[in-house]
Parts: C-alpha cells; sequence; structure tokens
C-alpha cells in the first residue's frame, strides 16, 4: 500500500516512514473499501450480480485505486451484457495499476474481437431505439427491437427487463413470468425482476379469485334453476273434456284447422323466419366486412412497420459507418487504448504526444470522457513532473541517452527549468557532446535568475571556467 501523500510504500505504523504523515484514517479507508470487495466477491460466486455492483461501488466510492474492486466490477458488468461499462472499469483500473493488473488480459481480448465490439454498439443502439417505441406507446415495435437485442446478447440483462415489461402491459402474463424467470438465472437477486415477478403472481391470484367466484355464482344459478323445474312438476295438470257435436262436425273442425294453420303458417310463421333469415345474412355481411376492414388495418399497419423498419436500416448503416469508418467512434476508443498501451509499456512521451490525436468530442460515453479526461489531466498538469521524475531515475542509473529524451520534452514543456537545465548539460557531457554541454551550462551561468543559485554554481563548476 502506498502513502496518500508521497505515494511511497508504507509500513504499518501508523505515520508514513516517509513523509511523516498521519495515515491511520486513511488505512481505515482502505480496509473499508477491502471489506466492500469482499462481500462484492462472496455475491458475485453465488451469481447475485446486481447486489455485488451494488458493494463493488461502494469500495469503490472509499477507495478509487482499488484495483480487484474496480476489475470484478468490470466482470459483472461484462456478465450483465453491459460491455461498454465493462470495458471502461478495465480501462480506469490499467491506467491506475500498468502493471500486474489482469485488465490489461481482458482489454486485449475485447481489442482483438473488433466484431465484437462492432455488435456492442449495434446492440446498445437498438436497445435504446426500444426504450424510445416503449415511452412513445409503440409496444409492437419496442417488442421486436427487445427481441433483437437479446438474440444478439443473450446476456442483456436490461433488455430481458423490458420485454418482461412489455408482456405485463399487453397481459401476455406466461411470456412475461418466463422471461423474467430468464434474468434470475444470470442474476438471481435481480430486484426489477423479483417486483415485476411479485405482480404478475398477485394478478394471478386476482384472476383466481375472479374464477372462484363466478364458478360459485354459476352453482347458485343451477341450483335455483333445478328448484324451479321440480316446482313446475309438481303442478297438476287438469284435463278438460265436452262431448262432441258427431262426425260431420268433427271433420269440419278439422278442415278449418288445417286451413288456418296453412294461413298461420302463410301470414306468420313464413314472414317471421323470412325475417330471421334477413338478420342473420345482415349479420354475417356486417361481420365479413368487419374482418375485411381488420385485414386492411393489419396490411396497412404491417407496410408503415417495414417502411419504419426499412428507415431504421438505413440510419443504423450509416450510424455504423459513424462508429466503424475512418474517425468514428471505434476509431477513437483504439487511440485511447494507444495511448493507454504506450503509458504501460514506458513510453511515456509517446503517449503524451498521442493523446492530441484523440478527439473526444466523438465520444459522449461518461466512462470514456472520464479516462480521457484523467489522462489529459496528468499530461497536462503533472506531465512536466511524471517527466522529470522519469529523467531523474534513468539520469541515476546513468542511463544518459533515455535521460536526455525526457529531460529534453520536459524543457520543451518549461524551458525555464534550472534543474533540467543543468541535467542536459550532465546528459551531453557524459554523451561526449561538449560543445551542446557548455551551451546549457552557459544558459544557467548568463542568466542573473540563475546564475546566484546551487544550479548556476554547480554549472559553473562542471564547466570549469
Amino acid at each position: 500500500m502506498e502513502c496518500l501523500y508521497c505515494h511511497h510504500p508504507m509500513g504499518e505504523r501508523k505515520y508514513c516512514q516517509v513523509c511523516g504523515r498521519d495515515v491511520s484514517l486513511y488505512r481505515k479507508v482502505v480496509r473499508a473499501s477491502n471489506t466492500y470487495y469482499n462481500v462484492g466477491l462472496e455475491k458475485a460466486r453465488v451469481r447475485d450480480l446486481s447486489g455485488a455492483a451494488v458493494y463493488l461501488k461502494k469500495s469503490l466510492d472509499l477507495y478509487k485505486k482499488n484495483t480487484d474492486a474496480r476489475n470484478l466490477l468490470g466482470l459483472v458488468y461484462y456478465e450483465l451484457g453491459e460491455v461498454v461499462d465493462a470495458l471502461a472499469e478495465w480501462v480506469i483500473s490499467k491506467n491506475l495499476q500498468p502493471e500486474d493488473n489482469i485488465a490489461t488480459e481482458y482489454l486485449k481480448q475485447l481489442q482483438s474481437r473488433q466484431s465484437r465490439l462492432n455488435q456492442m454498439n449495434q446492440t446498445l443502439r437498438k436497445f435504446n431505439q426500444a426504450l424510445y417505441y416503449a415511452r412513445h406507446d409503440s409496444q409492437d415495435l419496442a417488442l421486436l427491437q427487445a427481441k433483437k437485442v437479446i438474440s444478439m446478447s443473450p446476456r442483456f440483462v436490461k433488455a430481458y427487463q423490458l420485454l418482461g415489461l412489455l408482456y405485463l402491459k399487453k397481459e401476455e402474463y406466461a411470456k412475461a413470468e418466463k422471461t423474467l424467470k430468464t434474468v434470475l438465472t444470470i442474476d438471481v437477486n435481480n430486484t426489477a425482476a423479483l417486483a415485476y415477478l411479485d405482480d404478475i403472481q398477485s394478478i394471478a391470484k386476482d384472476k383466481r379469485s375472479a374464477a372462484k367466484e363466478k364458478t360459485r355464482r354459476q352453482a347458485r344459478m343451477l341450483q335455483e334453476k333445478e328448484m324451479l323445474e321440480n316446482a313446475a312438476k309438481d303442478e297438476a295438470i287438469v284435463p278438460t273434456y265436452r262431448e262432441g257435436n258427431g262426425n260431420w262436425t268433427a271433420i269440419l273442425l278439422l278442415t278449418i284447422g288445417i286451413i288456418m294453420g296453412v294461413l298461420s303458417c302463410y301470414f306468420l310463421v313464413f314472414p317471421v323466419r323470412e325475417r330471421a333469415l334477413q338478420a342473420d345474412f345482415n349479420q354475417n355481411a356486417l361481420s365479413y366486412n368487419e374482418k375485411i376492414a381488420e385485414r386492411d388495418t393489419n396490411i396497412t399497419g404491417l407496410e408503415e412497420q417495414i417502411n419504419s423498419l426499412k428507415e431504421e436500416m438505413s440510419n443504423l448503416n450509416v450510424e455504423l459507418a459513424a462508429y466503424t469508418g475512418e474517425g468514428g467512434i471505434i476509431n477513437e476508443y483504439n487511440k485511447l487504448l494507444d495511448v493507454l498501451t504506450l503509458k504501460a509499456d514506458g513510453n511515456y512521451i509517446g503517449a503524451m504526444d498521442s493523446i492530441s490525436l484523440v478527439d473526444a468530442s466523438l465520444v459522449t460515453n461518461e466512462k470514456f470522457q472520464s479516462v480521457y479526461s484523467a489522462l489529459k489531466a496528468e499530461f497536462t498538469d503533472s506531465g512536466v513532473q511524471n517527466l522529470y521524475i522519469r529523467g531523474k531515475g534513468s539520469y541515476d542509473g546513468q542511463d544518459w541517452e533515455t535521460a536526455r529524451v525526457y529531460f529534453a520534452k520536459c524543457l520543451e514543456l518549461q524551458p525555464d527549468y534550472p534543474e533540467v537545465i543543468f541535467y542536459m548539460g550532465i546528459c551531453h557531457q557524459n554523451l561526449g557532446d561538449w560543445g551542446t554541454a557548455v551551451n546549457y551550462y552557459n544558459q544557467l551561468i548568463n542568466n542573473e535568475t540563475y546564475s546566484t543559485t546551487q544550479w548556476g554554481a554547480a554549472a559553473k563548476n562542471q564547466r570549469g571556467y
């Protein structure tokens, strides 16, 4: 563990052995960060990914240089399908710890799979489009987009949550339950999925109660019907009898009855039957017309969806070109990774020069901007000091050429640095370039500001006259 103030390794004492500062509170904060990391690690092992992310974020809030917690958080994001956030965490981790960091391997694997990065960007675009459709009441289009996102990234938890919510809104509860249970196979304690499943169970319980009430009502109605039928059977039917008027009278009455029956059928029954047939015909015609209108509406809707999808495909092709083409977003990611690689490989000057090639205005991702801003600030605010430290290290090791390169870049950024001017003279003197060395010594000796300082005296002593 390094000191918060001087960045030198510190022991187990209350005070730093180098700068003497009190580091007891700092040590407690780091221990608390490690405790949160351990809890997050245990939750990740049992696939409680969302819970693990919460504790890992708390760990990083306490101590941002906890690279173990940051690398694990990146793995959690990657497992949840959020590859961009995972990439950002690993980039920050590598920047904080360039050596012996497993994040380097993760980044190399992602960088070697360019198609994976392209698919990642397409997936995010489609997911954002699905959210847009869902918020603007285009549920069918949102459902279609969410399914596409899942087919492209089968472990994207947020896409499953959106799909489950859309099924809930369409009252397709079986599909919603199946989708949300898939989320729990990836993240066993996903709070959103558990909340949606509770809603589904409540709805199912209400439906069961309504079905039981309907069954009870039907049973009561059936019981009442049986009681009425039994009461009707119990009524006595008393027949009546009257003596006839003879055979001719019976025949006459029978004939009259037949005639009256035929006339009744012609004038009463047939018109009613004809009106009933006409009503059935009109009803069937109306039903067919409605089906035809519904079919036309569906065809129109499908044509609009096809046109919308074609337009979306055209826009996606343009956006894909913006991502993958020269000067695209992916290219800026690669440039930033090149800067980090040069810095990790010890080529600090190359990294400092390469940062100017990155056009951060093309990328809106917050993690990218955070890494870029940190590097930019390091090279701008602390660049001179970092160059001096590296040059002094090479100088102390008598690597005169490497020290000369670092000191030259340092003077390029801050020409009035007397200590570096003196060391530049020493480097050139040891490299056999006495003329250039004297020029650097003269800059200190002939300058009134520096001639009376220790560096002016040292330069005069080194020059010898």
